[in-house]
């Protein structure tokens, strides 16, 4: 699919317009009803007002505004981390290392719109229902579920009052958002994301027990920006290992400018191990062939069409 700036070199000119009438209904109705209408902000402003005053798409073209597609323009150090950079490991049934939990969407590696992630999830679907019934019911594990208990009363932000002192969701969030910003931007070397690392730590260490919450919505958040720095954590991580500048993963390191070496040509995986992250590296195909696995984790008693 050819960008703006192509057709406009090949002697298109703007406006753009979608000729939604020419294509079949089914692909008529992804586009203008679940992409235009579900995704992002464009229900009451597009598809509800277009519809309002007359705008039928059978027989109407559709104006594409701007420049291009919006959503796709990103600053440098954002571009990084949208679409190729990484994702959880799986196997061919997209289950992850973790026996029973299956991924679909933008966790997975080149993850990227409504498309893929549909796709992904009816198919991680199939594979969960024909996990989920050749297994036997297990007992639930109480001392699991103390522990996430204990962990989330650990926070200080059991619904205090209005005098309860230490930072909000927001702010802390705001404080992950600077540190990437400083010490893993476009440019990265050793000394930078060290740095980033520890300040990391110490908004674990100093905060993040400290953070308060008035409501269940606020606990929420505050449980969602602890994920969310041990993501940061994660990426910090996985841009220390890989000792390369990579064209392809839009990945510069000022200490390490060789472009796509052949010995960095490899997945990079971060994992667990003992409480500690260690990194491993898997060849491209390490998954195999892709006909005979597809043909081998796919059968049509699985909702395979022939």
């Amino acid at each position: 699919m050819l960008g703006v700036e192509e057709l406009l070199q090949r002697g298109y000119k703007l406006p753009f317009y979608a000729d939604l009438g020419a294509m079949p209904e089914i692909e008529r109705r992804v586009i203008w009803g679940m992409m235009v209408g579900e995704e992002g902000k464009t229900r009451v402003p597009i598809l509800q007002a277009y519809e309002r005053d007359g705008f039928d798409p059978k027989c109407d073209l559709l104006q594409s505004y701007g420049d291009g597609w919006k959503s796709g323009s990103f600053l440098p150090q954002e571009r990084q981390l949208f679409g190729v950079p990484g994702g959880v490991l799986n196997d061919w049934r997209l289950m992850t290392n973790i026996d029973g939990l299956f991924a679909a969407g933008d966790i997975l590696f080149a993850g990227n719109c409504v498309g893929h992630a549909a796709a992904t999830g009816g198919y991680a679907a199939r594979h969960a229902a024909d996990y989920a019934a050749g297994i036997k019911e297990t007992k639930t594990d109480l001392r699991q579920i103390r522990e996430e208990i204990g962990r989330i009363r650990s926070f200080r932000q059991e619904y205090p009052g209005p005098d309860c002192s230490g930072p909000d969701w927001k702010e802390f969030n705001a404080a992950i958002c600077r540190i990437m910003q400083n010490y893993c931007g476009a440019l990265k070397s050793e000394e930078l994301l060290s740095t980033g690392l520890e300040q990391l730590a110490e908004l674990r260490r100093h905060d993040l027990p400290n953070l308060k919450a008035h409501n269940p919505h606020e606990l929420v958040r505050c449980l969602e920006v602890e994920n969310i720095l041990t993501n940061a954590e994660l990426v910090i991580l996985a841009c220390r290992a890989r000792r390369a500048s990579s064209r392809e993963l839009q990945f510069q390191r000022l200490d390490f400018p060789e472009i796509d070496p052949p010995e960095w040509n490899k997945f990079l995986v971060i994992e667990n191990r003992g409480g500690k992250a260690q990194s491993t590296l898997l060849p491209l195909d390490f998954a195999g062939d892709l006909a005979e696995n597809y043909d081998r984790y796919n059968p049509p008693s699985l909702g395979r069409k022939e």
